[in-house]
Order: structure tokens, then sequence, then C-alpha cells
């Protein structure tokens, strides 16, 4: 951010900065009123998207201009009149109306609609039009009556839809939009101080000091750099471009397609979001709603990402091997061991944020503190000092980084608001076992819902916008299969926002993979498949741990080392069935026994785990046979 700025931008960064110190004040003082506390969450973000997202109205001239700030000054409007009069009417809201009972005055109704029209506008803004079809379908259903089976209902009129999504804390207001206000935003502007302190670099130079030099090197730097960095954004477009910056072009040099180089990125960056300690915020939303400490949900998930960062990084291994992909040169790597004493003291803010949480802090208090923390080890070495300038950008790059999450979330709780007063999630639940005989045929539907559902939006928000909608359908075949109650609530959360996070790298959407195209310069399309086939990990591990619920910690220690053991043959396995190499490249006949082999382990029953296991000895006695010559020959001239 230079000094001179011109009136918009200082405006803008008036705003941000503004909008990053309210939420610094609140962590570390204590939260407003929720109705005030995501009331003004949601106005800071809706001014900024106005001014840094104005309407481009179609054709030029001085008229088309005129009427796209005409359009911008109705939507800022339709926003600004109902905020105001939920903070001018505060008291009324809060302690002298009853919702649905007290009537909705024609005012009220005007300015609700006025304001699920602005969200709906910025919302498009910031993600498009995918979210905001749902959330208008989600709106239109309560009006049809007499709909068939569970989705039926006696129909609701426009005054109740209005109290539900604007005068009470059940709608726009409600605990999606809260979880953006409380603790998300803080995070986000936690991640930017972070990284102007230098500690992404710290991040980048160590993976490529630790395991440049070896095979494919720059493609595993990336997925350790990848996950260290995603934990903390929780953004997996906003990973790629932070670390794919680097790492892509040097996958490049080295010999890696572009494509492939960017798929790699891709996929390493989408696996940040579910990797502990952050989980770019989720884990605090997923304690919110569950109940479950955030410590337990970190713990849950550790072994799940492992699987998946292991998982890629074999996959890139294998590639590298296959393509004759070498490493970087050793005297192009930065010292680790001296990065580490340079910059090593930017990881002191982690360290306390987590010996907070694990105190028991509130998340508030705690990425607070730590910010505070970011500052001050910033200048215990010359190279790292945060100035004011730097002090003002990372507030103003944190503020701008919410909106997305502020704005879609407002849209999300109008879904929530829908479901709670038709109670059609409840029916779902309840109905689940019937509609849906089979386990795997309802995992399967489960997962695609919630690609479908993440389409656009961040992570954190398409798993906010399912709890309503997918987790008490899946919640009701886990249990109609026999899993015990407590369990099927913490796998089926998983199991959700894995699918959710995957949305960003998977056609048609793909953020992540349009993100790491763009750096590649390769075929978004292409770049997008090959990212689906890298992450591949994540496609099979929630229905590992919907088999194998040990794979989250749950259950007895045997149960977990049995659990890790047979997950980590079938995704090597599998990995190795995808790249078509393992000591050498693998006939057809061999990809098939390995991808069997992998099926069987990955998704266990009775004799699933040793057919897989007898498989893979097969596989393995073939790769090593003196009398396999032939094959081998016929292997290292194709290209299977």
């Amino acid at each position: 951010m230079p000094w001179t700025l011109s009136a918009k931008e200082t405006l803008v960064a008036t705003a941000a900065v503004a909008m990053a110190a309210f939420h610094l004040y609140t962590g570390a003082f204590g939260l407003f009123d929720v109705p005030i506390q995501n009331g003004v969450h949601l106005s800071f973000a809706m001014a900024l998207i106005l001014l840094l997202h104005p309407t481009r109205w179609p054709g030029a001239g001085r008229a088309g201009r005129v009427l796209a700030r005409c359009y911008d000054g109705m939507v800022a409007f339709a926003a600004g009149a109902p905020l105001y009069y939920r903070f001018d009417n505060f008291e009324y809201l809060t302690a002298g109306r009853f919702e649905f009972v007290t009537p909705v005055t024609p005012v009220e109704a005007t300015l609700g609609v006025a304001l699920v029209f602005a969200v709906l506008d910025l919302c498009r803004r910031m993600t498009g039009w995918p979210l905001v079809a749902i959330v208008v379908v989600f709106l239109i259903y309560p009006m049809i009556p007499g709909l068939p089976g569970i989705l039926g209902h006696d129909g609701y009129g426009l005054g109740i839809q209005v109290d539900i999504q604007f005068l009470t804390l059940a709608g726009i207001f409600g605990i999606p939009l809260s979880a953006s206000a409380e603790f998300i935003a803080l995070f986000i502007v936690f991640g930017a101080f972070l990284e102007r302190s230098g500690l992404g670099k710290f991040v980048i130079d160590f993976a490529v000091g630790l395991v440049g030099t070896y095979r494919g090197g720059p493609a595993k730097v990336a997925v350790i750099a990848s996950a260290l960095t995603g934990s903390i954004s929780g953004s997996a477009p906003a990973n790629v471009l932070t670390t794919g910056v680097l790492t892509i072009p040097m996958m490049k040099r080295l010999g890696y397609p572009a494509y492939m180089a960017g798929a790699i990125e891709a996929a390493a960056s989408t696996g940040g979001v579910i990797m502990p300690p952050i989980m770019g915020s989720v884990a605090f939303i997923m304690s919110q709603f569950t109940g479950v400490p955030y410590v337990q949900i970190a713990l849950y998930a550790l072994i799940p990402a492992l699987l998946y960062f292991f998982g890629i990084f074999l996959t890139v291994h294998w590639a590298a091997v296959r393509h004759g992909i070498g490493g970087l040169p050793r005297e192009e790597l930065p010292d680790w061991r001296a990065n580490v004493r340079l910059r090593g003291h930017l990881l002191v803010p982690l360290v306390l944020l987590l010996w907070l949480l694990v105190k028991g802090y509130s998340p508030q208090f705690a990425v607070t503190w730590s910010i505070v923390a970011v500052l001050a080890v910033s200048w215990l070495r010359r190279g790292t000092r945060m100035g004011l300038k730097d002090i003002l950008l990372a507030m103003r790059n944190g503020a701008t980084g919410t909106l997305v999450v502020a704005i879609a979330t407002a849209a999300a709780g109008m879904i929530v608001g829908v479901f709670e007063l038709t109670g059609v999630g409840v029916k779902l639940a309840q109905m689940s076992s019937v509609l849906v005989h089979t386990l795997l045929i309802g995992l399967v539907l489960t997962m695609a819902v919630s690609i479908v559902l993440g389409m656009g939006v961040p992570p954190s928000v398409s798993y906010i916008v399912q709890i309503a909608v997918t987790i008490p359908m899946l919640q009701g075949f886990l249990r109609a299969d026999g899993m015990d109650p407590d369990t099927a609530i913490i796998v089926t959360h998983f199991f959700v926002m894995y699918y959710a996070s995957l949305a960003v790298l998977t056609p048609p959407d793909a953020l992540a993979s349009v993100a790491a195209s763009g750096l590649a310069g390769s075929p978004f399309l292409k770049t997008a498949v090959h990212a689906t086939r890298v992450a591949f990990v994540a496609f099979v591990v929630p229905f590992m741990f919907v088999y194998r619920p040990a794979l989250l910690s749950l259950g007895s220690w045997d149960q977990m080392i049995v659990a890790v053991v047979f997950a980590v043959l079938g995704v090597a396995i599998t990995s190795v069935a995808l790249e078509g190499y393992c000591l050498r490249r693998l006939t057809g006949v061999e990809r098939a026994l390995a991808l069997a082999s992998g099926v069987a382990l990955i998704f266990p029953s009775g004799y699933g785990d040793v057919i897989g296991l007898g498989l893979l000895a097969v596989l393995v006695a073939i790769q090593w046979s003196p009398w396999n010559k032939a094959a081998s020959r016929r292997a290292r001239t194709g290209d299977n």
C-alpha cells in the first residue's frame, strides 16, 4: 500500500483498517451482543465490496458509467437502510418483539426484501452465480405449498420469510455470519500479519532447503510449504498464489509439464484447509456446532490430513521417477538451518496460539493476542521488524480477505433459515434410512451434494450450509447402519467438511486450479482434471474413516494402529496404480492388480483386507522377480 493514495484508495484503506481494528478490539476485550457484532461486521463487508467491486455496465461511454453508479447507489441504499433500522431498533428487536408473533410491518417487509437483494447481489460479485442460485431456490421453496413427500408444507408468506431472514438471528444474521464475525475474520487477519512478518517466505525457504535436492524436489516443496501455510490461511486459491509463485516456475524449470506443475500446487494447497492446527478456521466452526472442544477436533483431523499429504507426496515422487525429473542444484538451495536461526522466531505466535487454545481460552482471545505476539517477535531481528506501514498493510489485507467469507455466510444463513422454518432438514434425517438402503450409495450421494454446494464459496461457508442440508441426512444413514450416535456426529461433520473443501479443486468451478493454471500458463480444464487425480486421497479418505472411525482417533490404540497401517498401505498402493510406477514402470496387468489391492485395503470388509494384502504380495513378487525381465523391458519402453 503506497503512502500516496487516491481518494477512493484512501477510503478503502481507512474502512479496511477500521474493520480490522474493530475485530481486534472485540477479540481483546470481548464481543458485543450478537446483533451488534454481526451487524457491524456485515456493514463493513458490504461497504468494502461496493467500493472494491463496482458494477461494470455493459457498453462504453458516459451513459454506462452513470447507470452503473446509479445501480450501485441503489444497492448501497438497499444494504444501508435495513442495517440502520436494525441498529436503531436494537432494543425493540431483541426485547420488545416476539418472533413469528408480532406482525411484520410494511416498512420491515420492504427493508427485509431490500437487504436480501443487496446480500445476493454482493455475494454474486464475490463468488459468482452458483451460491446465489442455490439461495434463490431455497427462498422460493417455502412459498410453494403442497409439494410431494418430505418436501411438503403448508406454505409461508412473505411476512414470515422476512421475519426469519431479517428480524431474527436465524437467517442472514444467524450462526453462519456469527462464525465469520466472531472468529473467522480474526484468523484471516492473523494470517495477513504472519504473511507480512515474513513467515510465508520462511516456510518456503525451509521446505526448499529440506527437500529441494530430492527427486521432484520443487513438487515436494509445494506439498510441504502448502501444508504449512494453507492450514493458517484456509484459502486454497490464496495458498496457490502465495507458494505457487515460487514452486510452479521451479517445477517447470526441472521438466514438469505446465499442467502438472499447476495441478500439484493446486492439490497441495487445497489440503491446507484440512490440516491442523488452524484448518482455515473450520475446526472452530466444527467445535461450535458439535460441542466438541477445538483441541479434540484438531486431534481427530490429524491422521486423515497426514494421509492426504502422504498420498500427494507419493504421487509426485512416482511421477518424478517415471519422468526422470531430478532435484534442484544444491548450490541454489537456501540453508534451512540458517533460515531457522534467522526467522525461526516467527513461529512463536503459532506456538502461543496453540498453547492458549489448549489452555481453554476462547479462539477470539487466543488469536488476538497471537497477533500482538507477531508484532512483538518481529522486532527480535532487524530483517523481520514490522513498521507502521507493515501493520496497516496487514490490517488492510486481512480485512479485504474476510469479504468473501462475510458476504457468503450472510447468504448461507438464508438457507439455514429456510431449513429452520420448514423443518425439511429434520425430515431428511428421519427419512434417510428409507430413501437409501445402502450406506455406500448414501455416502456417494452426500459426496456429490457436498461438492456441488461447495462450488464458488470458501470451504468454511460450504460446510456451514451443509450443517443444515447434508449432515442430518448422513447421520441418518450411519445410525441406520448401526454406528454409535456420538461417533456418527464426528464422522459426518468430517465427511462433509472434506468434500466441501474439494469443491475448490474439482471442475467445473475449481478456484484453486484456476489460480494454479494462471500461474503455470496451462489449460484450466487439463490442470483441474490432473489436480483431481493428484489429490485422489482426498476423495477416498472420508470413506476410509466412515468404515474405520479409528482413523479419526475414535477407538482404542490397537484399533487405531491397525486402521493406520491398512490406510497407509491402501494409499501407497493406489498411488502406484495411478502413476503406473513403483520399482519400474507397471504393465497394464500390474496396474490393475495395484488398483484392486488399494481398493480392497481402502474399503475394509470381512475378507477385503486379506484380499488386498494378497494382491499386494503378488504385485511385489512380480516387481522383484528376476524372470520378469521381458515385462520389465516392455514397461520401460511403454507409457502406461
